[in-house]
């Protein structure tokens, strides 16, 4: 079931599904990434994201595309718009597919990038916390990366981990469910301890950033539950 905080999110994204599969023929990829924008702003809505701001809204597209294959089941039946608009998804999910092979193949899929790793652990995250797959799918992910023997997926599989971590930090306190920094403490460590393997806790300010750039938590929130300034 999809959590309260990203329903007007899937909404907004369903309501782009709508205008696409009726425009379609029309459209390309950069006018996808323009509706997205004109649609999120419209509606208050932030692109997911951790430290980089770069090409929000092109990465935003991951979220397009879980929504209509996962949440919609569009996949089979217009495999032709996937193809045309989401070609770089698809890749992106065949290399997250490939870790449970192993991670030296979905590091080679991804032309040794770490970059397009981490795109690929993205489809996995957003498909997590729009609640259609289970949060061990990605974490099962990061484990077998980490394991690998080459320095480079296991620094990608540590730094995603940080990033899931802040994330779900963030996600829990515009929930209201992280009240104080007490509280902030103890989910920090049972989210890590759920991962699995040692990585870089993420900082408060991360954490900050995130809560205030994605789930517009009110700056007196964020400094209560963090004790930091926020401006980040």
């Amino acid at each position: 079931m999809v959590k309260e905080i990203y329903k007007d999110r899937i909404k907004v994204l369903t309501d782009i599904w709508g205008l696409i599969l009726n425009e379609w023929k029309d459209l390309n990829r950069n006018d996808i990434i323009e509706i997205l924008q004109k649609n999120y702003e419209k509606n208050n809505i932030r692109p997911l994201r951790g430290f980089k701001s770069t090409n929000l809204y092109e990465k935003e597209l991951i979220s397009l595309y879980v929504v209509g294959k996962e949440g919609l089941g569009l996949y089979d039946d217009y495999r032709d718009i996937f193809d045309k608009f989401f070609d770089q998804e698809e890749k992106y999910e065949e290399i997250a597919e490939s870790i449970n092979v192993s991670p030296d193949k979905a590091f080679d899929l991804s032309g040794q990038d770490k970059d397009l790793l981490a795109r690929a652990l993205r489809v996995t995250f957003t498909e997590v916390i729009f609640s259609f797959s289970d949060e061990s799918k990605l974490i099962n992910s990061l484990r077998i990366l980490n394991s690998s023997q080459n320095d480079a997926i296991k620094h990608t599989a540590k730094s995603f981990s940080r990033f899931y971590t802040a994330f779900k930090l963030a996600e829990e306190i515009a929930e209201g469910i992280i009240r104080d920094k007490m509280n902030y403490i103890a989910m920090k460590k049972a989210i890590s301890i759920n991962i699995g393997f040692d990585y870089p806790l993420p900082k408060a300010n991360y954490v900050a950033l995130i809560s205030k750039e994605v789930f517009n938590v009110r700056t007196k929130i964020i400094k209560k539950v963090l004790e930091v300034s926020t401006n980040v």
